[in-house]
């Protein structure tokens, strides 16, 4: 084949050069140089493809062969090596023929081999194995092509069993070998994995493959074995090897990171340059995810300073994405986007990295507009990666309304078999409410990892699915018990899904079983683990056994200590949560912040700690350096109105800043008027709330109770016509109770329940023993304005007194009843259920929005005080 053939148009393929203008009519003809001997075409065609000018190593290719100096086995690695690295495999086939017309593609075998290469390069594996199979006299190099190409396609089998054969044939592996065979071996099964990897650990060791000139064999096991979960093993290794290059000490940080040894990764760091090595880009992108998981901010600052200080590691793409996230992931988005800015060539990671930073801070907007400045302005196309950071925030983004519009954007860009991308679309589904969607990509999906349980599981519990979410969180733990290879287990992210299920159902008995699953598969030492479980049974009214899971926690973060402070005040513990929160503050173990003072401030309202908690909120930016915002306001107006200090609430709602948002202040302080049945302020307040949240449907319900408790019926209904009109709804009513394995829901006035008539018969019967025992109803409570029999039938339907009864009647006499409520609790219910907790022998544990009521014995552990 002739070389015009090889490039029909070489001086005006897309691939090579421009179209050169035609010459002026009156310019002097050029001087042409002497032409070049054929060993100076080969040396400037070889020079170019060593400094990776693929497309002037094509066209030197081109301008040789036009003049007439025919390629040799010297030529031909050079121009296939260039083939394979724009790529393109249309140029590689033209190369490949004209090797076989000038008859080098039997030897010397190095043509052959890069041939190999070059088909594997551009995603042609049948060929290059063609290719392989046609190799009379393989050599070393044949077999590390044909292994490394096998690798690039992930078939780590057929990779195996070719170095199987290349040991049959007697040909000595190299470091490059190596590497291909301990990359198959890490993406194995686990338990087969590590067995061949200890096989080759064997071998590497009896063929001295870690002299000084075979790093790189010595590098790839530490990665090995770090991949498999064998880190202990790779920090073994990687301390008894003296001579480490910097590859080495970059495995080793990146080893220990992906297996979440954060501390141990910094500390090599500090190794590393104590032994005089310089990290690179690599080291800084490896270490920084170690400074984000553990909030280490200066760490953080100091490797960007190093950065900065060395320009070419600032401009790294690598270094510039590691920084955007560790400042993202610490909440301070505006440093990320700065370093965003500063890069003129931004890849797609990059991007990536600041589109999840906004997208997981909450500036939906942010991620969104940059998203499309990806795609519009740069002419960048998203990955699968862009997608998993792009599709929750379409979710959440109001502006973003037909959500379901971006399954079509995934399916068009060919991304629908992606699981992360599926994971993504599972979570939008189950958001807006298509589970059923969310569970149909689930059921097709091929291949779940883990991510893909949790988020499933999690679209249950959001879409009010907790049967279904605790069905797969069973399913799971059953793989888990397996002894199989590489099952799914739950992980620590499942238990913190599941467990606030738990806690918000008061389903004990199934938070105590995912306890125990913590226990037997440690992941109770978790620090997330356990304050979710300290949170689950405080939830549940089980206050000793969340201090007893607090104190056994190896280590605590400010979390913790807020769950149970939190919890004690709900508890209506108030000087327990006093105790606490001084211990904190003596242990230093966190420094308290903004939710740490609500849920103080709260435990001393639900207390009547009302010097307390004034204290505590005009000390503790002066004290703790915490600035008050509108969430402490609103929980100090709510200390103030329950204490019936209405008129100082309503003059701190005053002194609050104009600019802030008022909107829980004045609902705490419409709460309170409902408590002490102050219309006046009441209607002030309630009139700030209309305007500020005009759809929340408790401001119009409490204002229309504080009117009906005073018998002003025409303004209570004029309030409700008025939400009608406006198309507010009331959220209905709705308790939860477990018994054995089942969580049952009820309704006001439920009758669905297959128990239902049973269970209002028994009330009924329960009703007349209340009464005679000097129970009055307070009818007060029914916002309708019917005759009293009927009101108190409408009592005795509230989703409250429903589950209580069956709970009497399907537990064991003596057992503990807990309720969980999704609204407050009204007074009459309050005041039954202590008549029923003495009647029927029982504690009744009630948890409404607010907190904790402890029934036992005719009383009330909140003292009325609620």
């Amino acid at each position: 084949m002739a070389s015009s053939m090889l490039f029909p148009t070489p001086l005006t393929s897309p691939l090579l050069l421009p179209a050169l203008p035609p010459p002026s009519p009156n310019s002097t003809s050029p001087v042409h140089p002497p032409p070049l001997s054929a060993p100076s075409w080969v040396d400037t065609l070889r020079s170019h493809a060593r400094a990776d000018c693929f497309r002037a190593t094509l066209a030197t290719y081109v301008d040789m062969t036009s003049a007439g100096v025919p390629p040799d086995h010297f030529a031909f690695p050079a121009a296939l090596k260039a083939a394979a690295g724009i790529p393109d495999p249309a140029v590689g086939r033209q190369l490949h023929a004209a090797v076989i017309k000038h008859g080098y593609h039997s030897s010397p075998v190095t043509v052959a081999n890069t041939l190999v290469t070059m088909y594997a390069r551009c995603g042609d594996l049948r060929s290059a194995l063609q290719v392989f199979d046609g190799i009379p006299d393989r050599d070393q190099v044949s077999w590390n092509s044909t292994i490394a190409a096998l690798c690039m396609f992930e078939l780590w089998e057929l990779a195996l069993g070719s170095f199987r054969s290349m040991q049959e044939q007697s040909v000595p592996p190299s470091s490059f070998t190596l590497v291909s065979v301990a990359l198959a071996c890490s993406n194995l099964d686990r338990a087969y994995g590590i067995r061949l990897g200890k096989e080759l650990h064997g071998f590497e060791l009896r063929n001295g493959s870690y002299c000084n000139e075979k790093r790189f064999a010595f590098n790839a096991l530490v990665a090995m074995y770090a991949k498999l979960g064998g880190v202990d093993d790779s920090v073994a290794l990687f301390e008894r090897f003296q001579d480490r290059d910097i590859v080495t000490w970059n495995t080793m940080i990146s080893a220990l990171t992906q297996n979440d040894r954060f501390a141990a990764a910094i500390s090599v760091l500090h190794q590393m340059v104590v032994a005089g090595i310089k990290p690179d880009g690599v080291t800084l992108s490896s270490v920084l995810p170690a400074c984000s998981h553990m909030d280490l901010l200066d760490a953080g600052r100091e490797i960007h300073a190093y950065a900065f200080r060395n320009a070419d590691l600032f401009l790294n793409t690598f270094v510039a994405s590691a920084l955007v996230d560790l400042y993202c992931n610490l909440g301070l988005v505006e440093k990320g986007r700065a370093v965003f800015d500063r890069i003129s060539e931004r890849r797609l990671g990059l991007w990536n990295a600041m589109i999840s930073g906004y997208a997981q801070n909450g500036l939906d907007d942010d991620a969104l507009k940059l998203f499309i400045e990806m795609e519009v302005v740069a002419g960048l196309s998203p990955n699968e990666t862009t997608m998993a950071s792009v599709l929750p925030a379409c979710v959440r983004s109001e502006a973003f309304r037909r959500k379901e519009d971006m399954h079509g954007y995934v399916l068009k860009r060919g991304m629908e078999g992606d699981k992360f991308v599926q994971n993504a679309l599972m979570d939008m589904y189950s958001r807006v409410g298509e589970i059923d969607i969310s569970r149909k990509i689930f059921a097709g999906m091929e291949d779940r990892d883990v991510v893909s349980w949790n988020t499933m599981i999690s679209g249950y519990i959001v879409c009010g699915c907790y049967s279904e979410a605790f069905n797969l969180v069973n399913e799971m733990q059953r793989n888990g018990d397996s002894t199989a290879v590489d099952v799914v287990k739950p992980n620590n992210i499942t238990l913190m899904t599941v467990l606030p299920a738990c806690g918000s159902l008061a389903a004990l008995g199934k938070g105590k079983e995912i306890h125990g699953y913590a226990i037997r598969h440690a992941l109770d030492s978790d620090v997330a683990v356990g304050s979710a479980l300290v949170d689950m049974y405080a939830k549940c009214g089980c206050l000793g056994l969340a201090r007893a899971v607090f104190d056994r926690m190896p280590k605590r973060n400010v979390v913790t200590w807020n769950v149970l402070i939190m919890a004690y005040g709900m508890h209506g513990q108030g000087e327990e949560a006093m105790e606490l929160f001084e211990l904190m503050l003596a242990k230093g173990e966190v420094k308290p912040t903004g939710v740490t003072f609500i849920a103080a401030l709260a435990a001393c309202s639900h207390s009547g700690m009302v010097s307390r908690g004034m204290e505590l909120f005009h000390g503790m930016k002066e004290d703790c350096g915490v600035e008050p915002d509108a969430d402490h306001y609103a929980c100090v107006v709510d200390l103030l109105g329950r204490a019936g200090k209405l008129d100082e609430a309503y003059h701190l709602i005053t002194t609050m800043d104009a600019a802030s948002d008022k909107a829980a202040a004045w609902s705490s302080l419409l709460g309170a008027c409902r408590i002490h049945r102050h219309t006046h302020l009441g209607e002030i307040a309630a009139k700030h709330l209309f305007e500020l949240e005009p759809d929340e449907s408790s401001h119009y319900v409490l204002l229309s109770n504080i009117y009906a408790a005073s018998g002003q019926w025409d303004k209570s209904m004029e309030v409700r016509k008025n939400m009608k009109s406006m198309g507010v709804r009331k959220e209905p009513g709705c308790s939860w109770i477990e018994v054995g394995d089942d969580v049952h829901r009820f309704t006001v006035g439920d009758s669905a329940h297959p128990q239902s008539t049973q269970i209002h018969s028994f009330l009924e019967t329960l009703w007349d023993r209340m009464k005679r025992e000097g129970y009055v109803p307070d009818t007060s409570c029914v916002l309708h304005d019917v005759e009293e029999k009927e009101k108190e039938v409408l009592l005795r339907g509230h989703s409250e007194k429903l589950a209580i009864a069956f709970g009497i009647l399907n537990t064991p006499p003596g057992s503990t009843i807990r309720i969980a409520k999704n609204l407050r609790v009204c007074n009459d219910c309050h005041e039954a259920t202590k008549f029923i907790a003495r009647l029927v022998g029982r504690q009744i544990i009630l948890r409404d929005m607010r907190r904790f009521h402890h029934f036992r014995d005719g009383s009330c552990s909140c003292g009325d005080y609620w």
